[in-house]
């Protein structure tokens, strides 16, 4: 064989694994310790069919759920590493990726679906939020939700003198532990695992849940569910920011693309959700409690202070510029 002729074929033989090489498809795990029974968290399934069946090879997904991967901490961890591309971080531990998430987590300051609805529009304040993370490595691409939270409880609670002769269970994380110390409350800290035989025993009266999580998980050992709307539970999607920005520009629309369809979807069943968890929880024997006017606002004033608490660390601007956008919508 000629010179040339070799070189020719070498030549194929490069560009051959060029193109094997270009062709290869990007990896796109990511987990959440929360099993898939509520659409918040079983969004991360329909993102990896959709991925995998729709990307033409170009993108291979894989959903971790269930703590597969371990706890929240651990899985924001991995992300940040890069060891997953992705986390499904839920509203409760963001703040401990940068404080500004702090605002999910502020009873009675973003407690609605309106008002969420309406910062995922906003452009300045959204892109805020969620480029702060690129410190830790993240980026978040979007949320969904578990729920409108409320009160779940052994014994009624109708009133803020009620709630303060009870035994509540919260986490260890700093804005529930300060959120029931306004209340007058000194909560028991207790994972969740434990919750279930520490409410038949006795060793706690009840926890704050949302409606969903109240309906699907606790209404059996819980027949009171207290109205308090003081906060939106949120899932936020977490990517890690070297390898999104690494990424073809058109593989990352198409991801991109695929997480804000099931997204959407995710929020609106959630939305839906609660909209139908009140009739459901009366016909699971829960007994639905709604606070008067003047009991909410003494719920609500009371959490002024754990706002003021948090402003240094989660910013005067920032936060300033949320309470404004809360009031208006």
């Amino acid at each position: 064989m000629g010179r040339f002729a070799c070189r020719a074929l070498l030549t194929l033989g490069l560009l051959a694994l060029a193109g094997t090489a270009w062709s290869s498809p990007v990896s796109f795990h990511f987990a959440t310790f929360i099993p898939p029974n509520e659409p918040g968290s079983e969004v991360g399934l329909w993102i990896e069919k959709e991925l995998n069946e729709t990307s033409g090879g170009r993108v291979r997904a894989q959903y971790f759920h269930s703590g597969q991967m371990g706890d929240a901490i651990e899985i924001a961890k991995k992300a940040s590493m890069g060891t997953l591309q992705g986390a499904i971080s839920p509203s409760t531990n963001t703040p401990d990726l940068d404080p500004k998430y702090g605002i999910a987590t502020l009873a009675y300051l973003m407690d609605s679906y309106e008002k969420w609805e309406a910062f995922r529009k906003d452009d300045a304040l959204r892109d805020e939020l969620f480029l702060s993370t690129r410190s830790k490595g993240l980026r978040c691409l979007d949320f969904s939700y578990f729920g409108l939270y409320g009160l779940a409880t052994t014994k009624p609670v109708s009133s803020l003198q009620d709630l303060r002769a009870m035994k509540m269970r919260t986490t260890q994380n700093r804005y529930p532990l300060a959120f029931w110390r306004a209340f007058g409350v000194n909560p028991v800290t207790m994972a969740w695992g434990d919750v279930f035989p520490a409410l038949r025993q006795g060793v706690i009266d009840g926890t704050d849940q949302t409606r969903n999580v109240t309906r699907l998980r606790l209404a059996d050992v819980t027949k009171n569910f207290t109205a308090t709307d003081h906060m939106v539970g949120l899932f936020f999607l977490m990517v890690n920011e070297r390898w999104w920005s690494g990424l073809d520009p058109e593989v990352r629309d198409l991801i991109a693309g695929v997480v804000e369809r099931n997204f959407a979807k995710a929020r609106q069943q959630s939305m839906e959700l609660t909209e139908n968890a009140i009739p459901e929880l009366e016909k699971q024997g829960v007994s639905v409690i709604r606070l008067s006017p003047e009991e909410m606002e003494r719920f609500r004033a009371t959490q002024r202070a754990v706002w003021d608490q948090f402003e240094p660390e989660i910013g005067k601007d920032f936060l300033a510029r949320v309470k404004a956008f809360a009031e208006k919508h």
